[in-house]
């Protein structure tokens, strides 16, 4: 078997070079959809959008509808099920492309996956014991990488997640040209849950401070309270970790009339007269959706007149989303439910909101639903805990209120304030665009390109 070996410093290597035309390479993890990979899909976009070369590879699975460029090349580097029993077999990924081939739509493969729990830990933990023991293990894949990084000419390699860094690590070194690349740390709170069924926790974050230090720039974390939490828990030092946040499109509010047709089309026990709460986001139990009932309930108790919106696909199964369901019956709220849902009746329900709710309970690392949210005219109610916490700020400007983590007493009240105080919510309401403007998608594209000294627009071009 051929051998890699990774090691070195970041200090051992030449400082980075601003190359004439800078060709991009993405590493994107398919299946159930995900802030990181919203977040990799619309950088991919905005970079090519500019006149920039970008490449994208596939892990896991790859989907039918490309949410990318037509100009981006795409192909699957690896589909999951190539670790179902081990390091790497050709057969069982030969098997797993003909499953997704026949299978049908991605979605429905995600959904075969959450009803079959084990599946997904198998793939996963096997994966994980072969990132930690070396990605050559499966030198057929970094070769693979390898050979498509050298015929694309890429010259920068953006890892979605950073667990995906030491399969660049390794490739690189059997390309004949400069490939440099840039760890970002997001999710790895969601992916690590595999790594501790395995037993591999510890080995797996030894695994992430080794490619922190060997990436050619100061790795970067989508908020300051993440970047706090990886240097807590992972163990990364605080020189090699910076925080840049995420970029989320920025939407022009609906027209009112044409929001409450778009609402009255989509959703059923839709009330056109009510104010809207609403709650957009995964229905999994870390999001706290069980506040904003409990919330509600109060609400309705004090003779307030709303309506509740609750949409959004699950990423870890569907009992959470049916306990709510009952929790709602039991407390005699009437909710329109929803799980996906289009990109008009999202803008459409953001445009036409009161106020939209984010209760989720964990640190939640970023919030990208409360700045598109704002950005159309609706305030925020976010936790004051995690990164989260910041997204209602842009300087000088606030668009939203902060409710006490894990405190359905005090969501209450901060929803009270926006249904009922006209002066509070008009003043939030002028301050969302700017808000949303400041973590645009340009703008996380500058913050990107200045952090890795690369033109913001290809020279060239």
């Amino acid at each position: 078997m051929d051998s890699v070996k990774l090691s070195g410093n970041q200090s051992d290597r030449p400082a980075p070079t601003d190359p004439a035309d800078p060709v991009f390479g993405l590493i994107l993890v398919g299946g159930g959809l995900s802030g990181a990979l919203i977040r990799d899909i619309r950088l991919a976009n905005e970079l090519a959008d500019r006149g920039f070369a970008v490449h994208v590879w596939w892990v896991m699975d790859k989907p039918e509808k490309s949410p990318l460029r037509p100009q981006i090349r795409q192909s699957l580097l690896f589909n999951g099920y190539r670790y179902r029993f081990g390091r790497g077999k050709a057969l069982c990924e030969a098997f797993g492309r003909a499953f997704c081939t026949i299978y049908g739509p991605q979605t429905k493969r995600t959904r075969t996956l959450q009803r079959h729990p084990y599946l997904l830990q198998a793939m996963m933990g096997n994966l994980f014991r072969m990132i930690v023991d070396g990605v050559e293990c499966d030198m057929p894949i970094v070769r693979r990488l390898a050979q498509d990084i050298r015929n694309g000419g890429v010259t920068h390699m953006l890892p979605m997640l950073a667990m995906l860094c030491p399969f660049v690590e390794a490739a690189r070194r059997l390309v004949n040209h400069r490939v440099q690349y840039l760890v970002t740390f997001q999710g790895y709170e969601l992916y690590v849950n595999y790594a501790r069924r395995a037993k591999l926790e510890q080995e797996l974050y030894a695994r992430l401070r080794e490619t922190a230090a060997n990436s050619d720039y100061t790795a970067i974390a989508v908020s300051e309270d993440y970047r706090r939490r990886v240097i807590d828990d992972i163990g990364v030092s605080e020189q090699s970790l910076s925080a840049l946040p995420p970029g989320v499109p920025v939407l022009e509010p609906m027209d009112s009339d044409r929001a409450k047709q778009v609402l009255a089309d989509g959703l059923r026990r839709y009330a056109p007269d009510l104010p809207i709460v609403s709650y957009l986001g995964r229905q999994d139990t870390e999001k706290g959706i069980d506040l904003l009932l409990y919330a509600a309930r109060q609400l309705a108790q004090r003779d307030r007149e709303f309506q509740l919106v609750i949409c959004g696909p699950t990423l870890f199964g569907s009992h959470y989303a049916a306990v709510m369901k009952q929790l709602a019956v039991d407390l005699q709220l009437p909710v329109c439910w929803m799980k996906h849902v289009s990109d008009e009746l999202r803008h459409a329900l953001f445009s036409a909101s009161r106020c939209f709710v984010y209760p989720s309970i964990h640190r939640e690392p970023f919030g990208m639903a409360p700045v598109e949210a704002m950005g159309c005219g609706a305030p925020a109610v976010v936790p004051d805990y995690g990164g989260v916490a910041g997204t209602i700020h842009a300087p000088g400007k606030c668009a939203g209120v902060h409710f006490r983590v894990w405190d359905s007493g005090d969501l209450t009240e901060q929803i009270d304030r926006l249904l009922t105080d006209d002066a509070l919510h008009a003043k939030l309401r002028a301050d969302g665009p700017a808000v949303a403007e400041h973590y645009s998608v340009a703008n996380l594209a500058d913050r990107i390109l200045k952090h890795m000294n690369l033109p913001t627009h290809p020279p060239n071009a």
